[in-house]
Parts: structure tokens; C-alpha cells; sequence
């Protein structure tokens, strides 16, 4: 070993209890002190054994919050019977929970994200979740929107949980936002409330649920990386059709871009091109137009 080495195993060795300076002069330069070196035992009951009471500290706390959750649970018989649905507010909340069951799930996980780009922050936050579920041997499905497929960082993020074993797939417009574990527990967006989030036990709700998912999935577009660029331009087509089939519709702007997933800009934007590319005078006209003609996508 260099000097270097040598230094870094010494304060290894430290650490651990193996090794302490000897001499007794706490002022002298570390390097020029002597060396006493410890058995495992002493490294054992200097740093294992202090962690190990830490940790039965811990199971004696977990143990007894268990005791007192089923003694509740016990108390409120009829309550939690009928109890299939839970409200929570807090977005932290959400998260905790989503961790919490995805940590129980053992065969199936299938999550809906409309909204196209995930924001790069939400994507590392799932990332310990998803691998550990692959992990597993959990089977994964994901639904985005086509216009997920214009964001490098959902790109990347998908690069790495797909060779692990996770499905995903696009589609044009928004399936509803859910997440179902082991077609037992759903997690539904909050009416009016984006943050929140209902966590549904019905099993009929549940199964409704996750039978609504497996159909969109067979009209779903994989998004893989061998065929992302021609897919990229049958994507803008899907979702060029999508905004005219809502513009006829006489949805508003702010509407068909929620719907579509795209910003507003972007939304007007299409609409525009759209208009332009067929003469339309304006929205009413242009209604017309694309009633008698359809959108050829130039």
C-alpha cells in the first residue's frame, strides 16, 4: 500500500474498533503515534452491539404500534367493515402510502399517468419503488400519454425500467390517473383536488377499475426504444386527430390541452396549424370543415 492506502484502511480499521492509537498523547501527530490493534470481539461490542439494541429498540416500538393498530381495529368492527374508501389530502401522505402498498404488492402493478412529461423529480422519486418491484418479479404496465415520448427525462427513466421487465405504453388521449396494486387496492385522483388522492378496497370499484385499464393497454402504442422515432411521428398524428375530434366537440382550448396533455401554448399552437392547413376562417368554420373533410395530418 501507498501512504495514501495505508491512511484510508487505518481509519477504516478505527472505525470499526479494530485498531485505536496507543501512547497516550493526544496532542502528537496521529501518523507518528503507535497502533494497538483490537480482536473482533472488541469491534463487536464497541460498534455492533450498540447497533444492534438500536434496532430492538426499533422492532420493540414497531411491535407495539402493531399491537395498538390491531387493538383499534378490533375496537371499531363495524366502522372498518364498510370502510372501503379512504381520503388523504396531503400529498406526502400519498406518496408514503404509494411506497407503502407497492412494498406488499407480490404479482401485479399497473399505474396511469396522463399529463404527457413527468417531471424529472416525480420519475427519481418512483425509481427505488419500481426496481424493487421488478425486482420481485412483479409484473408492470404503465400507461402515458403520446406526448410523454418528447421528454427526455420520461425517455430515460423508461430506458432503464424496461430492460428490468416493466411494460409501457403511450396512447393519444389521457386514460383517468390510477394505480392499482394486485388488482386489491386502487389509488384514484381527488375530485378537485391534485394533491390528494382516494385509496379504494371495493373490490368491484377495484376490478372496474383495472378492467378499464386492460382495454385502453391493447389500444395503447408501445414506447420502445428500437422503434421510438417512427412511432414519434405516428404520435404527433394520433394527437393532432385527437385535438380535432375535441375542437369539434367545441371543447375549449384549456380543456383540449388538459385532455391531450400538452400546455396550453402548445395546444393553441396545434390548433392553429391545424386551421391554417385547411383554410378555416375560424373555430366554428373550421368545425365545419373538418366535418365534411377529414384531417389528412400535413
Amino acid at each position: 500500500m501507498d501512504l495514501e492506502e495505508a491512511g484510508e484502511a487505518v481509519r477504516d480499521l478505527r472505525e470499526f474498533g479494530l485498531l485505536s492509537i496507543g501512547g497516550g498523547c493526544a496532542d502528537e501527530d496521529e501518523e507518528s503515534e503507535s497502533l494497538i490493534p483490537h480482536p473482533v470481539d472488541f469491534a463487536r461490542v464497541k460498534v455492533l452491539n450498540p447497533l444492534q439494541r438500536e434496532l430492538n429498540r426499533t422492532q420493540a416500538l414497531a411491535d407495539e404500534l402493531r399491537s395498538n393498530l390491531d387493538q383499534l381495529e378490533l375496537a371499531t368492527p363495524s366502522r372498518h367493515a364498510h370502510c372501503s374508501l379512504e381520503i388523504v389530502h396531503e400529498l406526502a401522505d400519498v406518496r408514503r402510502l404509494i411506497t407503502g402498498f407497492a412494498d406488499e404488492c407480490g404479482e401485479e402493478a399497473l399505474s396511469s399517468q396522463p399529463g404527457g412529461a413527468r417531471l424529472e423529480e416525480v420519475l427519481a422519486d418512483s425509481m427505488d419503488r419500481t426496481v424493487r418491484l421488478l425486482d420481485r418479479g412483479v409484473r408492470m404496465r404503465t400507461l402515458y400519454q403520446h406526448t410523454a415520448r418528447f421528454s427526455p427525462a420520461t425517455l430515460s427513466y423508461v430506458d432503464l425500467v424496461t430492460p428490468l421487465g416493466a411494460q409501457v405504453r403511450t396512447l393519444a388521449g389521457g386514460f383517468p390517473r390510477c394505480i392499482i396494486f394486485d388488482r386489491k387496492i386502487g389509488i384514484l385522483p381527488l375530485l378537485g383536488d391534485s394533491k390528494g388522492a382516494v385509496i379504494v378496497r371495493e373490490p368491484q370499484v377495484v376490478a372496474f377499475v383495472a378492467e378499464a385499464f386492460d382495454r385502453v393497454w391493447t389500444t395503447a402504442s408501445d414506447l420502445s426504444p428500437e422503434e421510438r422515432k417512427s412511432d414519434r411521428a405516428a404520435a404527433t398524428s394520433e394527437i393532432q386527430h385527437a385535438i380535432i375530434s375535441l375542437l369539434t366537440q367545441g371543447e375549449s382550448d384549456k380543456r383540449i390541452a388538459q385532455v391531450v396533455g400538452i400546455s396550453l401554448r402548445n395546444c393553441q399552437r396545434h390548433i392553429s396549424h391545424i386551421m391554417k392547413s385547411i383554410g378555416a376562417r375560424n373555430r366554428l368554420h373550421a368545425g365545419y370543415l373538418l366535418s365534411k373533410e377529414p384531417f389528412g395530418g400535413h
